[in-house]
């Protein structure tokens, strides 16, 4: 009896063993329970309290065990069903942990994976994970991958120093990575994918889809280094640019899930996602990676050239973290908590303090702006200091954030000065000081408004020969804001500026500024001598606003960003409206919640105001107006004609119900985090917050009855403690 007992202890010791350091091809065998999904090609390379990772060395594709839940996580196809509609190259991107797209001497584009293409592979164990130098060969391309378990799931990592192209007639175009984790087959699995689209968006699983094409993201929006320009039409409202690099995916709401965050390389990253229905019968989203692209090159005035490739691969390093999620944290209220955390670890994201129990609101006045008269400007005043003042005395919000926009000399079409000078018909800096010291003392702040990258087209206060932005084509940048076409300026010219009129500010506390576009706006600079890719601007507006002695609020910033900002201005109240997506929900705003105030779009704009207004409430949006004194007819002949309706004396009684209402709402919930929201019923939402308060949205025409009370229809009602 004691020997079969010492024999059974040394098995359990020896496959003690495997389990923690993995087995040779010869030896390993997968457990015959939570691991029987897993073919014997897969090696064991990792494991922690939450995970296992298995390896196939030959495709480089990847399996992770959830032991919490059991479940496995698949990153590829390992083989075809009926009915699935995949070709050739198709079932090579989805077999291949690796698959990269090249271009030729010619800029002819073509996608290869290692499941389809000559290359060898260099595996090297590492702790936690593999190391791999991966080389295709008939292209001179190579690069290592890093895969490695972490606490909350895997790490993928390519980093730029290992790209080599050996051979001068083919460039590395995209990298993709994983095209397939979580692929699902039409409607078989109940989930959706998260998509970062505006405030965010669902794509539920389904078999069909209306959309003809699969969604392409740039994160960030389009590089205007590479396009030269944005064509200017005001009447044209621009998408939303993705201002986090962020996805996700669930397989059974309240069961399994994951998201990937791009740590590194999200400048020159994009998010496509494929609906099944669309070329084939899979759902599935993935990253890929840009470092060179094509572009026209002009040969001469009559618009005549050639299609030519970067002569310079983008340098950029690659981190990708993809976070698996179970049970309760398994929907996209849990990803955007889980990505909230990760910033926060990161110091990517701090809580701003809350100091008032009212909400904030956002009032944003206009100073004034020119109109052309014969042959000289004349300044068209809207709102002087002393008219602000008083609005602000009759609104009698205390907690408000007062920005001031068209304050320089001449007014929101002239450059801003690199020091602190007023329209003298507006008022003086002292008064400026004065009542920027009178809104702090009530718990409010004053901004200056600022646009720190735009150079504004046929104005002085700047160099065109050596401040401006030059795109791959030797143009300058060129695009439009705020009814205005602008250049853009090179980092250097950005900083000197800022850095003047930052420092003219700081010596008259507590004015800061509102900025606009550079939280949003990424561009790579060709400028000889002094170029920057989108991923070093980057890091150089993170730096340059780091270290600003002024208090900084941003118009949608991009997540490199949030750390940087006092609070949150235009957040979308959904998302671009694209045929595939199901349904907008509050991701964004999740992720801030309890942490980073913010605002939505004025509110004076919208075409649906009593829609909009449920969404403010439904998503934890505080109101922002756009103001003035004067009647807006009197810009009709400025460039501020845009702002088609803003007098106090049309929108002041509205906004100070509105405030109230939004107020009784949200003033319970000021400053807490969003733990939850389910949908009750159609077209009605429950959110709730961690202090145990729920704000139930009535989006519908009929009253809805809730834990003993009533919920009239189009509006919101707040429960003092979640059932």
């Amino acid at each position: 009896m004691c020997k079969i007992r010492f024999i059974g202890f040394l098995l359990a010791f020896f496959a003690a063993l495997l389990a923690l350091f993995g087995a040779s091809d010869e030896t390993w065998a997968a457990p015959a329970t939570q691991t029987d999904e897993i073919p014997p090609s897969y090696r064991q390379v990792a494991e922690n309290e939450r995970f296992r990772l298995f390896v196939d060395f030959d495709t480089l594709a990847f399996k992770l065990l959830d032991k919490r839940s059991g479940y496995v996580w698949h990153s590829g196809l390992d083989e075809l069903q009926e009915g699935d509609r995949l070709n050739r190259a198709w079932q090579a991107f989805a077999r291949s942990g690796v698959s990269i797209e090249y271009l030729d001497a010619r800029a002819i584009n073509r996608r290869v994976s290692l499941t389809n293409a000559e290359h060898t592979l260099e595996v090297t164990p590492i702790d936690q994970g593999v190391s791999v130098q991966v080389t295709f060969l008939e292209f001179g391309i190579s690069l290592q991958l890093i895969l490695q378990l972490e606490a909350e799931g895997v790490r993928i990592e390519v980093p730029s120093s290992s790209i080599r192209e050996e051979k001068p007639e083919f460039k590395l175009g995209l990298l993709y990575l994983y095209p397939f984790l979580g692929a699902t087959r039409g409607s078989q699995t109940p989930g959706y994918m998260v998509l970062p689209d505006g405030v965010g968006s669902l794509i539920r699983f389904a078999d069909t889809t209306k959309a003809r094409n699969m969604f392409y993201g740039r994160y960030y929006g389009p590089d205007l280094g590479m396009i030269a320009a944005l064509p200017f039409d005001p009447a044209l409202r621009r998408p939303y640019p993705i201002a986090f690099p962020v996805f996700g995916m669930v397989h059974g709401e309240g069961q399994n899930a994951f998201l990937s965050i791009v740590e590194q390389g999200a400048a020159y990253g994009e998010i496509q996602a494929h609906p099944a229905g669309i070329l084939t019968n899979f759902n599935f989203l993935y990253n890929a990676f840009l470092y060179n692209e094509s572009y026209y090159q002009a040969t001469n005035r009559a618009g005549a050239g050639v299609t030519v490739v970067q002569r310079r691969t983008n340098e950029f390093d690659v981190v990708v973290h993809f976070r698996f999620l179970t049970g309760e944290e398994a929907d996209y209220v849990g990803m955007a908590r889980s990505y909230q955390r990760y910033l926060v670890e990161k110091g990517l994201l701090r809580k701003v303090p809350v100091t008032n129990p009212n909400i904030g609101i956002r009032l944003e006045f206009l100073g004034g702006d020119k109109e052309q008269i014969l042959l000289w400007s004349r300044f068209v005043p809207m709102t002087t200091l002393a008219e602000m003042e008083e609005i602000l005395a009759a609104l009698q919000i205390d907690n408000a954030e007062v920005v001031y926009y068209g304050w320089q000399p001449l007014g929101a079409s002239s450059m801003p000065p690199t020091a602190l000078r007023l329209e003298r018909s507006l008022g003086s800096v002292a008064e400026l000081r004065a009542l920027a010291e009178r809104i702090a003392a009530k718990g409010g702040h004053f901004s200056l408004y600022l646009d720190p990258q735009a150079a504004l087209r046929n104005e002085a206060g700047y160099s065109p020969r050596n401040d401006l932005a030059i795109a791959i084509t030797n143009v300058s940048l060129t695009g439009y804001n705020r009814n205005q076409v602008v250049f853009y300026f090179t980092f250097d010219a950005l900083r000197r500026r800022f850095d003047a009129l930052q420092r003219a500010i700081a010596a008259h506390p507590p004015i800061g500024l509102a900025l606009d576009q550079i939280g949003w706006m990424l561009y790579s600079d060709f400028r000889s001598g002094r170029s920057q890719n989108r991923a070093q601007a980057v890091e150089a507006y993170r730096a340059l606003l780091a270290g600003s002695p002024v208090r900084i609020v941003l118009y949608r910033p991009n997540d490199y960003l949030f750390s940087a900002a006092e609070a949150y201005f235009d957040m979308p109240l959904g998302n671009n409206g694209y045929v595939y997506t199901s349904e907008a929900v509050p991701f964004l705003p999740i992720v801030l919640a309890g942490h980073l105030p913010y605002y939505g779009e004025a509110l004076n704009f919208s075409a649906n105001l009593q829609e909009d207004l449920l969404r403010h409430v439904d998503y934890g949006i505080y109101p922002s107006y756009f103001l003035t004194q004067q009647a807006t007819t009197a810009m009709l002949n400025t460039r501020s004609n845009w702002i088609f309706t803003s007098s106090y004396a049309q929108w002041g009684e509205h906004i100070q119900q509105t405030y109230r209402w939004m107020n009784e709402l949200l003033g319970p919930v000021r400053g807490q985090a969003i733990v939850a929201r389910h949908q009750l019923a159609e077209g009605v939402f429950a959110t709730t917050y961690a202090n145990g308060k729920q704000i139930i949205v009535n989006y519908t025409r009929r009253p809805f009855f809730y834990q003993g009370v009533t919920v009239e229809a189009r509006n919101a009602f707040l429960l003092e403690g979640a059932p």
